[in-house]
């Protein structure tokens, strides 16, 4: 077992941290914490530096001020306050509120100062019990809007939203029945990546309500992250676990934490439409694969507890043995998430073009007429195989965004939208046959 251990370590290179538990209480800031909260660009109050948990009593709720305030949250249910907490002062508070319900609203910040007018300017996130149920199969949207690997650039994300007239400028959901798809990694490399994940977190549900959809699938640095390998995040964003007292994996604890438990009931691997999204994309390991297939394989695998402690070697070889999973077994699952052919890693089809033979294969197998990919970095959103593979992960990270709407022959018509509002036509948008 040791040896699956090394291999495992090997295949995602150094740089494994081990959890540890969130603190009980209020989370008290290192010494020099405000100074570091204080970098030029490092936003990290409301939901730049928030985190929500469930626990038993109901949600564990931290958040950051700028200044070195008394907190105040509280929770809403239905217009009414069910329960309100304030906080010593400080820079890092954490509450524990009495509230069950299946979808709650959370005030928080600082506390007005004294002799101040009127209420304190409160930051507002709503938290639901449950993630949506993931679907894999999807129609009813004619006009798709697609990111590739967006690492936390929430600033543009914001921009090209409003660019196609998606959300308005309080970033509410105005694009009707719209759909707009994530193809993974939101984690890592960017400062943003906590108001990102709060942002898309609420804006599908307000899609949802108004006929729309997001779609947001697991990328490599999800499951990454997840599973404890850091080395892609940013400063600032492991500045807010050291703040709130836990580290950055804890914040997303598929078992606890609200974003936590939402990401990883993301599914990887979906058709809308006639379009076949995935992150890196689908391998000949998978081909033979159904979309509820794959599903149900990667609901599996990431519900048990292996997958976020494959650097426990202790761990691994007690669960072999209680499982009696044997080596094979253990690398199947390891290679499904981390695998250079796992459907989240797969480059193959960006970095060449004589997979033609697979792509068709792919492309019969799970009844699409395009694979959308991300993983593979471009230098600009681009198709292949006579227009039915389009790469769409940026070298510059969410400087440009992919809108297809379906023309009256079946096709889609194919237009990059870039940050500064220009857009340029791919070729094969005027192909009948794309």
């Amino acid at each position: 077992m040791s040896g699956l251990l090394c291999c495992a370590a090997a295949a995602t290179g150094a740089g494994w941290i081990g959890a540890s538990a969130p603190v009980a209480g209020n989370a008290t800031p290192p010494a020099a914490s405000p100074a570091r909260a204080g970098q030029p660009g490092w936003y990290i109050t409301g939901e730049y530096g928030l985190y929500v948990a469930f626990a038993d009593v109901g949600l564990d709720v931290r958040w950051l001020t700028e200044e070195e305030r008394p907190g105040l949250v509280r929770a809403i249910v239905e217009g009414r306050v069910v329960d309100e907490q304030a906080t010593e002062p400080g820079y890092a508070h954490a509450a524990r509120l009495r509230v069950r319900a299946p979808e709650v609203t959370l005030e928080y910040g600082a506390e007005p100062r004294d002799g101040a007018d009127g209420a304190a300017p409160l930051h507002r996130t709503r938290i639901w019990a449950e993630p949506p149920t993931p679907e894999v199969d999807l129609a009813g949207h004619d006009s798709v809007f697609v990111f590739g690997d967006v690492h936390g650039e929430f600033d543009r994300v914001i921009s090209l939203l409003g660019l196609a007239g998606l959300i308005d400028e309080e970033l509410r959901w105005t694009g009707g029945d719209a759909a707009v798809a994530f193809l993974g990694d939101l984690f890592d490399r960017g400062n943003d990546v906590t108001r990102l994940l709060w942002f898309v977190y609420g804006l599908e549900r307000e899609a949802m309500a108004a006929g729309g959809r997001i779609v947001t699938l697991l990328g490599n640095h999800e499951a990454m992250v997840l599973t404890g390998d850091l080395r892609y995040v940013a400063p600032k964003e492991q500045t807010i676990g050291e703040l709130h007292g836990m580290s950055y994996e804890t914040l997303f604890d598929p078992e606890t934490s609200v974003l936590g438990s939402w990401i990883a009931a993301k599914p990887g691997l979906v058709r809308l439409e006639d379009l076949l999204f995935a992150h890196g994309g689908v391998s000949p390991a998978y081909v033979d694969s159904s979309l509820e297939e794959y599903q149900d394989t990667l609901e599996t695998f990431i519900a048990e507890p292996l997958f976020t402690r494959w650097r426990d070697e202790a761990f691994l070889r007690e669960y072999a043995r209680e499982t009696r999973l044997d080596t094979a077994q253990i690398y199947r699952r390891y290679d499904f998430f981390f695998g250079p052919e796992s459907v989240l890693w797969y480059r193959d089809l960006v970095l060449t073009d004589t997979l033609g033979g697979h792509l068709d294969a792919v492309l019969e197998r799970f009844g699409a007429r395009i694979h959308v990919v991300g993983h593979t970095p471009v230098r600009t959103i681009r198709e292949s195989y006579g227009g039915k593979l389009i790469a769409a992960d940026l070298l510059d990270a969410a400087a440009e965004m992919l809108r297809l709407v379906r023309r009256r022959d079946g096709g889609w018509n194919r237009t990059v939208i870039s940050l500064d509002g220009g857009t340029v036509t791919l070729d094969s948008a005027a192909n009948p046959d794309a």
